[in-house]
């Protein structure tokens, strides 16, 4: 509606003119609403263009601004902003109109109004949608340029977002930009004053400072491309490049420059140095300008050459297509650097800087205009200020002001320049001696002789006579330091003229127009006023060392350095080495150490040549200048400047670098690698930061011999081993960089060794676990260690194998516990993926194990070789095991624990104790008795089987299988039981000199060998039985009795039981041990016999084929010489007769003979009664037959034997024969059981219980025989029921018997009297008592006067006995003598004059030698008896001899025609 009375031209005029009371009603109604209305009507106005009065469209601004400027309310986005567009209507309805409001409301000096008008206009300028023609925001533009003039900060701030609003449009055509752009950078220009205020300074430069940051941010915001913005700005922005206080405005400069330039393609030819009220800069100006920016590889610098790229069409003509070219591989080269990390910053910025410094001589080269050139040289010179002191485009512009006065061509105005330069510089500030030292000697590069002259020249001045007067001055400047300054600079620029001097001119100058100056002047600044002083500057020295490094290095650069002879070298050594010796050794505060230690890294390489002396002495003066320097943290702590202590640190070590690789480039020799380590060697124990600077030493030193060496073809690299063992430990040192160099060293002896046949998977290997030796795990470092060594072993020299063992040892029993871990590793790693081609060293290196392994006391480092030795067991175990045998006797606790360890390998464990059986049943060597000045000897074991016992002993005591042990056992059972027997009785081998050493076992005696065999044989049998009793049996010990040679055959006979009770008595151990029972040894037949004597009770053995082949070899070791063997056959008989008595019918007889022929062997008569007293209830008549005579007989003549054992075997035996069955013999023994009573009385109450149980038992077997009938069981009943006395009781037992048979009386009292004289006072006393029971059942008539005689002469020697008891016994019976017989008797005297003779003639039986028949030997009687039978021919008997052959007769006579001893 509102549009359609708007358009008609009738109604526009009442609708205006009805506004102002519209806008007053605005209080009344919604002001928004209002504001969109108004809106509407202003744009419908702006199509139609109706005429407005001026009153009405000021009132509509004041509506508008009052509106979105009022302080009382608060207006929201969206009103505001239909505000602002009914304003831009209204400028395009009536833009005279707007200009005047806005003009006048300007006009208010308020800063509020006009902040606040400021902020609206840039509304409306940054809307470009409303504002489609060129008068709509000129008004607006030109309205501001009013505030141009105003000051104050929030003004200026409120601008300058306008002009970025404005800027940032998209058209600003006929819009006074160029004025809006003078205005950003003239806040660049603005004089800071100095209000009233508390530092008033300050606060204006950081006033100033925000809002050149808002002025830079308005610049890169903008709009190029902007409709009108290039007409408006270019050229005339270029004003802006060289001028130094716009510098900071560059990076957008630049950029918006080039843009446009680019955008104005039609426009190809720009004629610098003027331009419509603007002064352009010239073209020298802009390429020192932009040049100089592009040095500096950042943003600025960027933007700076693409803006001289843009503009290389408007520089000069000649270097159209030059630049055309250059400046894009330029920026190809500077975007490669910028994207590169792996090297410095500093690296790329001079690899940067060379790169343009070509460029400038190239470009100056081809424009070829000497008039040019110098008016470069002379721009750059101004230009100078426009950098920061210490900026690195400053030192920029004076490397290319050396190059433009190098391309100049006139060298008048070359020389003037310089002068000019090295007369007006003030040489008291680094920045201007730099200047003087950059300008020369890039100037140099063109003007060699030029330079050295102007230099010549200005030295020679400072030299020339002055008056007396100005001697003070000149001190003076001494004192101040400009003097030497001066002398400073001088040397320092020789030095960089060397450098950059052409390379065919410079050595024919080198030493009287360079070095001869530099000398010059260095002496001369250690004197004053012509006297020489001590020059403690340090200043001076590194001035000094910094020209002698560029001029011994620019000589290296010539093509002909190595024809050259610098004749003033030792001198410069001698300098520099007092330098370095000179330097502190407690902190880092300057670069002479560095720089000396690099210029002798130049000058070692000139002629002539060091000696091998001088080359030690520079190392090692190098050396000891660096390594004993605190830690990096320690001298940044006590250094006020951490980043440069940590700077010089890092040159330092490099310059160490530098002259190790130069020293060895002239000398690629491994003699003199092996020098450099021994230098560095000392210094890895001396402290951590020692050890790492070592290992940094190493890695250069290794790194410069990997690039220079060439090992020939088929040749290995002979210090690999020993330099990687050296280094190899410290891969897992705590210290992350000796981690990483100890690496680096790695790799460069792996290459050195295997150069091209390093694979890319070995390659990429080692990069990992480099990468990896970065943490900080212990057990991640070591993996990553290790990882190194297999591909370490994979290249690793067999023949150093030696070398490398030696050395990592050392390592080994380091006092650093990681490194030791790491060498133990590398050790194991390496003889496991190498061990199998060190046969040749493998000796060698088993006895440094062994050397070694007694001085390891930590437990972990000791398993280290003790797994070392099982690792090359693996490959050569032979020479193991031929290495351990070498060790002398006793085992110590080292070898124990070295067989231990080869033992731990179940698989290899079975196998070494095949090998360590075979040389344990090795036939010894017969060994001399050793005779020690005595003539007793003394038998030794055999060494190499004593051993192999040892070994196996220890292999079984670490080996837990029993699958293996059980296959091997009979055979491994077998050979340590035949070591027991052999090594009975003998002693430990004789060593001279040999020293007592700790044993693992303390009950394994030194001088008892046999005891190790035991030791050996239990483990191996308590491997496969855990029989508790298989130690202690009754009261005997199984192992103690084998190792005692004389119980050495019971402890076989119970380890026999053992086996066949647990079943490991197969018939494998049978076929091995049956050979013993025949062998030579007599140890050997008692071992066999011994153990088959228990063994024959197993039944596998019982089975008729294996006793056909035992029993036979039982029987002829009954025979046997040796005592113990004939014990142990009889006992293996009798087992056999209680076992397999029904295998054996047809020997029976034979072997009851046998037991009959050892009653007349005093040796073996106990074995022969217990084996008759065991093996008779299993027997028959037939098998005993006549034989029982002789056995009865025999066995009474026992009773009383002083033997214990063979009392109770006898009295057993008795009662046996006592309780048969009925036989013929009955009366026979009944007569015998009679003569035998007196025994089987007294020893009733024998001191040996046993005996006296055994006597009980008998005499109650044997009553049946003493008495008939009634009077039997009488006797019984008093024995068993009686309650009298033992006198009482043997009375009546006597009298019994006495009345049954008279004529015995005499006899029983003869034989009770011969026991007056046992050694037991108990037997004396139940003698006397039992004698006087007799007697007392006599009548005198029974006493012949011999008898009679003998009695009391016995009585009378008892009544004086020591003994108490026997005294009162014997009192007793002589008082009952002369109570009864007292008249009667013979005197006292008589008896006492022959009371001596009496006595020797009627001494017991028992205890006279003669009364023993001599009879012939067991074994000769059992051979005859074999001989009668195979011969059918009875033995020839002699008078009087042994029963025995009554059985030979019978026997021998009922033998069958061909048939054997055992079938018979």
């Amino acid at each position: 509606m509102l549009g359609t009375l708007v358009r008609c031209s009738a109604k526009q005029d009442e609708i205006i003119r009805k506004i102002p009371q519209v806008l007053r009603d605005s209080k009344i109604l919604d002001s928004f609403l209002i504001a969109k209305r108004l809106n509407i009507f202003l744009d419908i106005c702006e199509e139609y263009k109706p005429p407005i009065p001026k009153k009405i469209s000021q009132a509509v601004c004041d509506f508008v601004f009052k509106q979105s400027s009022s302080e009382h309310r608060e207006l929201s986005v969206d009103h505001r902003n239909v505000l602002m567009e009914a304003f831009a209507h209204l400028v395009g309805c009536c833009p005279v109109d707007a200009l005047d409001f806005l003009q006048a409301q300007m006009k208010e000096d308020s800063e509020y109004i006009r902040v606040g008008f400021l902020m609206h206009l840039k509304m409306i300028v940054g809307n470009d949608g409303p504002c489609e023609s060129r008068n709509k925001k000129q008004p607006i533009v030109e309205a501001v340029k009013c505030l141009l003039d105003d000051h104050r900060e929030g003004v200026r701030k409120a601008l300058l977002r306008f002009i970025k609003e404005l800027l940032c449009s998209q058209n600003v055509e006929g819009c006074p930009v160029w004025e809006m752009v003078v205005y950003i950078f003239s806040q660049f220009t603005v004089h800071i004053s100095h209000p009233l205020g508390k530092d008033p300074a300050v606060e204006q430069k950081e006033k100033e400072e925000r809002i050149q940051e808002l002025c830079i941010d308005v610049l890169e915001n903008l709009n190029t491309s902007a409709e009108g913005m290039s007409k408006a700005l270019w050229p005339r922005l270029l004003f802006f490049v060289v001028p130094a206080p716009y510098t900071p405005t560059l990076t957008p400069l630049c950029r918006c420059l080039k843009e446009m330039a680019l955008g104005r393609e039609d426009d190809t030819t720009l004629f610098l140095g003027s331009c419509k009220g603007v002064g352009l800069p010239s073209a020298h100006g802009l390429v020192a300008r932009l040049l100089v920016l592009a040095s500096n590889p950042n943003q600025r610098g960027s933007w700076a050459l693409q803006l001289l790229h843009a503009l290389h069409c408007n520089i000069h003509t000649a270097i159209t297509k030059l630049w055309a070219k250059q400046i894009p591989f330029l920026w190809e080269f500077f975007l490669s650097k910028a994207m590169t990390q792996a090297e410095s910053t500093e690296i790329r910025s001079q690899e940067w800087e060379k790169q343009l410094l070509q460029f400038l001589r190239r470009t100056l080269e081809t424009i070829d205009d000497n008039t040019w050139t110098q008016n470069l040289s002379r721009e750059l010179e101004s230009q100078m200020t426009s950098y920061a002191q210490q900026s690195p485009e400053r030192r920029f512009l004076y490397k290319s002001l050396g190059i433009a006065l190098t391309c100049c061509e006139d060298p008048a105005f070359v020389q003037s320049r310089m002068k000019h330069l090295i007369e007006n510089t003030n040489y008291m500030e680094q920045l201007e001696r730099e200047k003087i030292i950059q300008v020369l000697s890039f100037s140099a590069v063109g003007h060699l002789d030029l330079t050295l002259a102007t230099l010549q020249e200005f030295g020679a001045g400072m030299g020339l006579k002055i008056k007396m007067s100005s001697i003070i001055s000149r001190y003076k400047d001494y004192q101040q330091g400009r003097r030497g300054h001066v002398h400073q600079t001088l040397m320092l620029t020789y030095g960089k003229v060397a450098l950059q001097a052409p390379k065919e001119l410079l050595l024919p100058r080198v030493e009287a127009d360079i070095m001869k100056n530099v000398f010059c002047y260095y002496r001369k600044s250690c004197q004053v006023l012509g006297v020489s002083i001590e020059n403690k500057d340090s200043n001076l020295k590194l001035a000094f060392v910094e020209s002698t490094t560029n001029i011994c290095q620019a000589i290296c650069e010539t093509r002909d350095f190595q024809n050259f002879t610098l004749s003033c070298k030792k001198e410069l050594l001698d300098i520099l080495l007092d330098f370095i010796k000179d330097e502190p050794l407690d902190s880092l505060n300057t670069a002479l150490r560095p720089q000396a230690i690099t210029a002798l890294a130049f000058l070692s390489k000139l002629k002539p040549c060091l000696a091998v002396e001088e080359i030690r002495s520079l190392l090692d003066q190098s050396i000891k200048s660096l390594f004993p320097l605190p830690s990096l943290e320690q001298l940044k702590e006590t250094a006020g400047d951490a980043l440069k202590t940590e700077s010089l640190y890092s040159c330092s070590m490099d310059a160490l670098g530098k002259l190790v690789t130069s020293i060895i480039e002239d000398h690629p020799t491994p003699e003199l690698m092996v020098e450099m380590f021994q230098l560095i060697d000392p210094w890895f124990t001396v402290s951590d930061c020692s050890r790492e600077r070592a290992l940094q030493a190493s890695s250069q030193t290794l790194t410069a011999f990997q690039e220079n060496f060439q090992l020939p073809d088929g040749e290995n690299f002979q210090q690999f081993g020993s330099l990687v063992a050296f280094l190899a430990p410290y891969t897992c040192d705590s210290s992350i960089r000796c981690r990483q160099w100890a690496a680096q060293c790695i790799s460069c002896l792996l290459h050195i060794q295997a150069q091209s046949k390093v694979t890319a998977e070995e390659k990429e290997e080692m990069l990992a676990a480099c990468h990896d030796l970065k943490g900080d795990v212990p057990s991640a470092l070591f993996e990553a260690s290790c990882r190194m060594a297999k591909v370490v072993s994979m290249h690793f020299p067999p023949d150093q194998a030696l070398d490398f063992i030696e050395v990592i040892l050392e390592d080994l029993v380091s006092g650093n516990e990681m490194c030791a871990i790491s060498a133990g590793r590398w050790l194991l790693t390496i003889l496991w993926d190498s061990g199998d081609a060190m046969g040749a060293q493998v000796s060698e290196i088993l006895d440094i194990f062994y050397s070694r392994l007694p001085t390891i006391k930590q437990e972990d480092l000791r398993q280290v070789l003790v797994e070392a030795v099982s690792a090359v067991s693996h490959f050569h175990l032979d020479t193991v095991i031929e290495s351990l045998f070498r060790r002398r006797l006793p085992m110590d606790s080292e070898t124990g624990e070295l067989w231990r360890s080869l033992g731990k390998d179940p698989s290899q464990a079975l196998l070494i104790l095949c090998k360590l059986a075979a040389r344990v049943a090795e036939p010894s060597s017969l060994e001399a008795p050793f005779s020690s000045g005595s003539n007793e000897s003394m038998e030794f074991a055999d060494e190499g089987s004593l051993k192999a016992t040892c070994a196996i002993y220890e292999v079984l005591s670490v080996l837990h299988t029993e699958e293996g042990i059980q296959e091997m056992f009979p055979e491994l059972f077998c050979t340590l039981l035949q070591q027991v027997s052999q090594t009975l009785e003998k002693r430990m081998p004789f060593y001279e000199g040999r020293r007592r050493l700790f044993l693992r076992e303390q009950h394994l005696s030194e001088g008892n060998p046999c005891r190790l065999s035991v030791a050996s044989l239990k483990a191996l049998v308590l491997k496969l039985i855990s029989d508790p009793s298989l130690a202690e049996f009754g009261e005997v010990n199984i192992w103690t009795s084998l190792g005692d040679p004389r119980t050495h055959q019971e402890g076989a006979s119970l380890l026999a039981r053992h086996l066949f009770q647990n079943r490991l008595l197969d018939h494998k151990i049978i076929e091995n041990a049956l050979p013993w029972m025949t062998s030579e040894s007599e140890k050997l037949r008692l071992t066999g016999t011994a153990f088959f004597s228990e063994a024959i009770r197993d039944p596998m053995l019982g089975e008729r084929v294996r006793l056909k082949s035992i029993l036979p070899l039982l029987m002829k070791r009954a025979g046997d010489h040796h005592l113990a063997t004939r014990q142990m056959a009889i006992k293996g008989l009798a087992n056999v007769l209680l076992v397999a008595a029904d295998k054996v019918k047809q020997q029976k007889k034979t072997i009851v003979a046998i037991f009959l022929g050892t009653l007349y062997d005093s040796n073996v008569v106990l074995e022969g009664l217990r084996a008759l007293a065991l093996v008779f209830p299993h027997l028959n008549r037939q098998d005993v037959g006549f034989m029982f005579k002789d056995i009865s007989t025999k066995t009474t003549t026992y009773l009383s034997d002083v033997d214990a054992e063979i009392r109770e075997a006898s009295f057993h035996l008795f009662g046996t024969l006592a309780d048969l069955p009925k036989f013929r013999y009955r009366t026979f023994f009944a007569e015998q059981a009679r003569k035998s009573l007196v025994p089987l009385l007294i020893h009733q109450w024998d001191p040996n219980p046993k005996v006296s149980e055994a006597c009980r038992a008998a005499f109650l077997h044997s009553v049946p025989f003493l008495a008939k009938g009634k009077l039997r069981v009488h006797m019984e009943e008093l024995y068993t029921a009686s309650s009298l006395g033992l006198p009482n009781l043997r009375m009546h037992i006597c009298k019994q018997l006495v009345n049954s048979h008279p004529e015995m009386r005499r006899e029983f009292l003869k034989r009770t009297k011969a026991y007056f004289q046992s050694r037991w006072e108990e037997i004396q006393i139940r003698a006397l008592e039992l004698s006087g029971v007799i007697l007392d059942c006599m009548v005198l008539t029974e006493l012949d006067e011999t008898l009679r005689l003998l009695l009391l002469a016995s009585l009378d020697k008892l009544e004086e006995a020591p003994s108490h008891g026997v005294q009162v016994a014997a009192s007793e019976v002589t008082a009952f003598l002369l109570k009864k017989w007292g008249g009667d008797l013979p005197k006292r005297r008589v008896a006492g004059r022959s009371r001596s003779s009496i006595t020797q003639r009627s001494a017991p039986i028992w205890v006279q030698p003669s009364t023993i028949t001599e009879v012939p030997s067991v074994e000769e009687l059992f051979e005859q008896c074999i001989i009668a039978y195979e011969t059918k021919t009875p033995p020839v008997r002699q008078a009087g001899e042994t029963p025995v052959f009554v059985l030979i007769d019978s026997w021998v006579g009922n033998k069958k025609p061909g048939e054997s001893v055992l079938e018979g």
